[in-house]
């Protein structure tokens, strides 16, 4: 489906829908923080942790948990404290009942550019086929709160892209993000339109994680927020006590978003004769560099999913079901019409995700159960197979707390599988380690991944300067090494230095 369509679509489930309800907190119990250097600590009436934020001016809650766990509240104490850690303010402020929030919530209609963003990467190897290439983006939202219960959201973005080298090529997409209409009511939030929906929870990979639309478009050069894509979907929320219940259905089916075909980030490499995550033979190499390629999008619907979660003292544990396409491309040879295919089975997906205190941090686990995974037999021909997806997550923040370490664990296995070309198993770990410095003016990061049963590499070291308000300025190396059949195998040619500006409104 064309993104015109899709937009078309999304309108009109936006405008299908109104009526239910929801608290939340009453404008005259927010604490506002003029002190820019100020840090906010929220504790409930039983010292538990809801939130930390540094913002300039004013609390604003959107984390969901943070929200659940100020429902259950009856009060919370307000801590405020400069960047030296001296004590400012105690206050203790009590929750506001719904009834008070009927004419308190409510704004104008206002407009604004949320994000600028460009990028330019010199590709480090010197037989990769490109020289360099280029990213823009941009995202601006309207929004609009009629009432303290409703909430209307229309945002689009702009992407540009350009590569240098063997067949230059750019192209500029102009595309909608998130566009909806959202009804709060006392303990249930329903939303119609475009949307992202990210389940799960460990960071990069998430199991649970299978019916948002992915963004291949640069691979995994972003961080994973920046790496999915608005979907049209209606989706109902409903909290009770620390609990919720996330119900999600997708009318219509939106692919991922992969790269041009001339890009070195396509899937398909015509010149080497390799499909990404596929082992290749000399057979393999003269079928992919000859045969034309059709991704073959399906039009359908994008299927549903429910998931229950609860927050706990100790233990927040969450279980999924799910049965959808998954919108990643699976790229098989059909004998019959001579042609590359582009696969999307439907798959049922139960899954589960637990996290509690352990170790000095937070431990994450997560797993999920696919009845369809699609696999290449040894003599070509395409099937599924079930499969198992988990991974394990150590969270932790070292030291005096501004630097995150995050480590995990991950596997895939094929239950049963035929003799095929697909890897049956594989076991990655991945991580990121994050730390500011220099007063907080800088930031260095790393990411990882290292391949555990095959060489597969990926190291992705970033410095960055923020002392910009909003802004940063940053320099990063991609590094990709592998074994042929791994993802860092079949880019190992697109180790890039970049350099970018970003900021956010």
């Amino acid at each position: 489906m064309k993104p015109t369509q899709h937009i078309l679509i999304s309108t009109v489930f936006a405008l299908l829908t109104l009526n239910f309800s929801m608290s939340s907190l009453a404008d005259e119990d927010m604490l506002i923080i003029e002190d820019e250097e100020s840090e906010l600590m929220i504790m409930d009436d039983e010292d538990e942790l809801l939130l930390i934020d540094d913002s300039e001016s004013a609390l604003v809650i959107e984390d969901e948990q943070a929200t659940s766990a100020f429902k259950d509240s009856d009060e919370i104490e307000v801590i405020v404290s400069d960047e030296e850690d001296d004590l400012l303010i105690i206050e203790p402020v009590e929750i506001a009942s719904s009834s008070s929030m009927d004419d308190q919530t409510t704004s104008t209609p206002s407009f604004k550019v949320n994000k600028l963003w460009i990028e330019y990467g010199h590709f480090a190897q010197g037989h990769s086929g490109k020289n360099s290439q280029g990213y823009g983006h941009g995202l601006a939202t309207f929004n609009w709160s009629p009432t303290s219960n409703w909430e209307i959201k229309i945002s689009g973005r702009a992407d540009g892209y350009f590569e240098t080298g063997r067949d230059d090529w750019d192209d500029v997409d102009l595309d909608y993000d998130e566009i909806y209409v959202r009804y709060k009511g006392e303990n249930s939030t329903i939303t119609l339109g475009t949307q992202k929906v990210l389940w799960g929870r460990i960071d990069e990979f998430p199991p649970t994680d299978r019916l948002s639309t992915q963004d291949l478009r640069r691979f995994i050069l972003d961080d994973l927020e920046d790496r999915r894509l608005a979907s049209p979907a209606l989706r109902v929320e409903h909290f009770f006590d620390n609990k919720k219940l996330d119900l999600v259905f997708y009318p219509d089916f939106r692919e991922a978003q992969l790269a041009d075909k001339d890009s070195t980030w396509y899937p398909v490499n015509r010149d080497s004769g390799e499909i990404l995550g596929l082992e290749t033979n000399t057979a393999i190499e003269t079928v992919v560099k000859n045969a034309p390629i059709n991704e073959n999008t399906p039009d359908s619907e994008g299927g549903f999913g429910a998931r229950f979660s609860s927050i706990g003292s100790n233990l927040d544990y969450a279980i999924s079901v799910q049965k959808g396409r998954q919108s990643v491309p699976y790229f098989s040879y059909n004998p019959a019409t001579n042609t590359i295919e582009g696969e999307y089975p439907r798959t049922w997906i139960i899954g589960g995700d637990i996290g509690f205190e352990a170790l000095g941090g937070t431990a994450k686990l997560e797993a999920t159960w696919l009845s369809d995974t699609p696999v290449t037999r040894k003599d070509g021909s395409y099937t599924t197979v079930k499969s198992v997806n988990w991974g394990a997550a150590l969270e932790l923040f070292p030291g005096d707390g501004d630097s995150r370490l995050n480590l995990q664990l991950t596997g895939t296995k094929l239950m049963r599988a035929p003799s095929v070309i697909d890897r049956a198993e594989s076991y990655t770990f991945n991580g990121t380690y994050e730390v500011p410095f220099a007063n907080n003016q800088w930031r260095a990061k790393t990411r990882f991944y290292v391949g555990l049963d095959e060489k597969d590499v990926y190291l992705n070291p970033e410095i960055a300067f923020t002392g910009w308000e909003s802004q940063e300025l940053y320099l990063e190396f991609h590094f990709f090494d592998g074994d042929k059949g791994t993802p860092a195998g079949f880019y190992e040619d697109n180790s890039i230095i970049t350099l970018g500006w970003r900021i956010k409104f």
